[in-house]
């Protein structure tokens, strides 16, 4: 009767190590994270992982990890790849790219050259959007203390309420990447995104067509925050752009 007993724990012990091995392994894949942020993007002729990860702004052994690619050099055309943070699809013409480099002689000219056109662009929009909330600047958009600060922090206490900047479309509605905390994404027109994280509580849902000025959000403390506070982006097709060029001055 003991072998049989024994036998019988040595497969439960068997099968629980298998279980909670599996377990590790699906912890330990970012795309598995609940609700987490990011856009599958189709591989088209000409782009490469590199290519790709260059363009979304995320690391080359993230995108092999996450999509299980063990080779970049048999990515195959038409394949689908998980980008996290992703905003929204990004579209990567390499042959215009490469007419582009071909046909510029000068490439630090026509670089200052758009650079001046997205100025004109800021400056016929001025005004667009208002502000979010009725705080005290707390941190600007740039460098910050060696790191690049994607938007303005506005200080106010909990539970303030917060408001869509313009009119749109909420795009997500909950937990964010690391750091984000609770976090909404509103889409306007013009191709502009606004962005609203640490919040305390989220008022409105993934797909709901919210007005200027309506309340979406309360201020909180969520993600990684050093206390109650509104961190706003302002993106133009999922590019980063100083949201004081677009707010009226207080």
């Amino acid at each position: 009767m003991t072998f049989p007993n024994n036998l019988a724990r040595t497969i439960i012990f068997l099968f629980l190590t298998l279980m909670l091995s599996g377990c590790q392994v699906l912890k330990n894949l970012d795309i598995l994270q609940y609700n987490q942020l990011g856009v599958y993007h189709t591989v088209h002729k000409g782009q490469t992982l590199y290519l790709i990860a260059r363009e979304y702004e995320v690391r080359v052994d993230r995108l092999k990890r996450i999509n299980g690619i063990y080779d970049p050099s048999k990515l195959q055309i038409g394949a689908r790849l998980w980008i996290p943070g992703a905003l929204q699809v990004l579209n990567i013409d390499t042959s215009i790219k490469k007419q582009t480099l071909a046909k510029n002689k000068n490439p630090k000219k026509k670089i200052l050259k758009k650079k001046k056109i997205l100025k004109k662009d800021i400056k016929t929009i001025k005004g667009f959007l208002i502000w979010p909330l009725k705080g005290q600047l707390t941190s600007k958009f740039g460098n910050r203390s060696g790191r690049h600060h994607d938007g303005i922090d506005i200080g106010a206490r909990k539970g303030t309420t917060i408001v869509a900047a313009a009119g749109g479309k909420v795009m997500f509605s909950g937990w964010g990447p690391t750091g984000y905390g609770l976090m909404l994404i509103i889409k306007h027109k013009v191709n502009l995104t606004t962005v609203y994280a640490h919040n305390a509580h989220i008022h409105v849902h993934k797909n709901q067509i919210v007005k200027q000025g309506q309340r979406i959000a309360s201020v909180g403390s969520t993600g990684r925050s050093t206390g109650p506070h509104l961190h706003f982006e302002v993106r133009n097709d999922s590019h980063p752009i100083n949201p004081l060029n677009y707010l009226p001055k207080k």
